[in-house]
């Protein structure tokens, strides 16, 4: 079972939503109402969604309709896209290279932000606080980061099973994070043009 309003997995009979505080029964009887009226009505394009329903998208994809690919409660697989917007990655590598490393500090950061929020992965640091605990630890925690995004980069992508952390792992080991850095934001912007 699901949150309808922030697609957490909860377990059956929760009342409140562990990780939103949303009123489970009400939003599900909502949305039941809601669903109920939409029939007798003619059907509406959302004009700013929230969420995404990545297997849902790729079914509708294939029958020519991939914008009822979004899904704003009670989806199994949902990805929160609100204010996400694409990257050149020309330019990112670019600025990366002519300051030195500091626009990639600044790229780290927000990946690791964007991520959290496209997947919902609230649980993990934030994109300042790994940052932090990567110069703490002299490094170590940075190889934590990268099989974690990894894993994010899979689910952006539509396979949470898939084995992009260990890619991530490997390339962080030898000194090529900015391959991850294109990686993750190659995958958010083809979600971002998709959406």
């Amino acid at each position: 079972m699901f949150c309808p309003n922030c697609g957490t997995e909860v377990t059956e009979g929760t009342k409140f939503c562990p990780n939103c505080g949303a009123d489970i029964q009400a939003t599900i009887e909502a949305g039941a109402a809601a669903n109920m009226n939409a029939t007798n009505q003619q059907p509406q394009m959302q004009s700013q969604p929230t969420g995404f329903d990545y297997n849902s998208y790729q079914q509708n994809t294939q029958q020519g309709n991939p914008q009822q690919g979004f899904a704003q409660q009670g989806a199994p697989y949902y990805l929160n896209i609100a204010g996400i917007q694409k990257r050149d990655l020309a330019i990112a590598i670019i600025l990366s290279i002519v300051t030195c490393g500091i626009y990639g500090i600044y790229w780290f950061i927000v990946l690791t932000d964007e991520t959290n929020q496209i997947t919902g992965k609230t649980d993990l640091a934030s994109g300042g606080l790994a940052f932090l605990f990567s110069i703490i630890s002299c490094g170590i925690y940075y190889f934590y980061w990268s099989y974690k995004m990894g894993e994010k980069v899979d689910m952006i992508k539509g396979n949470p099973n898939g084995s992009t952390s260990i890619l991530f792992l490997i390339l962080s080991i030898f000194g090529l994070g900015i391959v991850n850095y294109i990686i993750a934001q190659d995958a958010i912007n083809n979600l971002v043009s998709a959406c």
